[in-house]
């Protein structure tokens, strides 16, 4: 740690000199080197920053919030590095646009893991796991360019005022609208859409890729007259708490909310909920330094860190250390509990790192 801050203060001062016209470029990019530095942040006037900060950037909101107390805090108090935020949403064609600009001026990205895929190595720095564990997360959601922090699911929802006498109890029940009429909602952007249909369709959970598209299409349209789309969490929120619909798919965390915010009239269903790998990603040329990042992902991986956003931001553990350590209260609402580990879906990040574009296309075609 004392050798870091030996850098990084060396750095700041040499930055401070070439500016000054003190120090030439190539023994200024030499010591950037050295220190594990981006030198297009350095340059552009942000050397004290960049070498004493981790910027995260996400989505804002809570989890800003969240980040910053279960992680943030816990990183800074071991390293002295403060935690900062751009809540602007790391989107991939962003995140091409300030890497190929030259000017990086994020450190780790809150993100899919089938962003890392699609942006893999022109984009991305990749995980060092001599410092990120393998070991904490699950077994196939260790990549190279991106390692999963937490999990979230598409799961679906359903008003139990709409069907007395019998419950749906997946997502075949979801797509039959003749034994459980009423409207649906499905979020607009395919992904897990996509995978709810072709389970409908009778496809095993755990063979679901390479997707079938046409399969997925023609399910989706089966029911396309009573489906409504999301975008966003509180669209479908909305949806459901507003009477909009019967049933709906719902971001397992706030599926939760809907159910204490309703007293249980909306109950949601775990049973083929689609698990999604959330995931940290590190931009090519992060000007906080390849250790420094390193070692806050490691932090996320800490179970304290991890039971901390769950706690927060409804969002599940990927650690298994974690796994037994959910609440008999949190259990049923986490994807890696014990008693929905097994009857859950899980994402094939690289499928959809190398499709995303041509499936969701077709989607919205087929929606359209």
């Amino acid at each position: 740690m004392h050798n870091n801050k030996f850098m990084r203060d060396t750095v700041f001062e040499g930055a401070k000199a070439y500016k000054a016209g003190k120090l030439d470029r190539r023994s200024f990019l030499v010591l950037c080197g050295m220190a594990g530095i981006a030198t297009s942040s350095v340059i552009a006037g942000d050397a004290e920053a960049a070498a004493n900060q981790i910027v995260m950037w996400n989505w804002g909101g809570q989890s800003e919030e969240c980040h910053g107390s279960a992680i943030g805090a816990p990183f800074t108090a071991e390293t002295g590095i403060p935690l900062r935020f751009d809540t602007s949403g790391p989107l991939q064609g962003k995140i091409k646009e300030m890497v190929e600009s030259g000017n990086v001026t994020a450190d780790v990205c809150d993100g899919d893991l089938f962003d890392a895929v699609a942006l893999g190595g022109t984009h991305l720095e990749a995980i060092d796991y001599t410092v990120v564990s393998k070991d904490k997360t699950l077994p196939q959601y260790a990549l190279e360019y991106g390692t999963s922090i937490i999990l979230y699911g598409y799961a679906m929802m359903y008003d139990t005022q709409a069907y007395p006498d019998g419950a749906p109890t997946g997502w075949a029940d979801f797509f039959n609208t003749t034994k459980f009429p009423g409207k649906r909602s499905l979020y607009k952007w395919a992904n897990g859409s996509l995978e709810a249909a072709l389970m409908a369709d009778g496809v095993a959970k755990d063979a679901l890729y390479p997707l079938d598209m046409d399969r997925a299409l023609s399910k989706i349209k089966s029911i396309k007259d009573d489906t409504i789309y999301w975008g966003s969490g509180s669209e479908a929120h909305d949806m459901i708490v507003n009477g909009e619909v019967s049933m709906g798919m719902v971001w397992q965390n706030r599926g939760r909310n809907i159910e204490v915010e309703t007293n249980g009239r909306f109950k949601m269903v775990m049973n083929e909920a689609l698990a999604m790998p959330g995931a940290y990603i590190v931009p090519k040329g992060n000007p906080g330094g390849r250790d420094a990042v390193m070692k806050f992902i490691a932090t996320a991986q800490s179970v304290s860190a991890q039971l901390g956003l769950f706690s927060c931001l409804g969002m599940t553990p990927s650690n298994p250390e974690a796994f037994d350590q959910l609440s008999a209260e949190d259990a049923p609402y986490a994807i890696t509990s014990a008693e929905n580990i097994n009857i859950v879906a899980y994402n094939n990040p690289t499928w959809w790192g190398e499709n995303t574009d041509m499936a969701v296309n077709a989607f919205l075609d087929a929606i359209s």
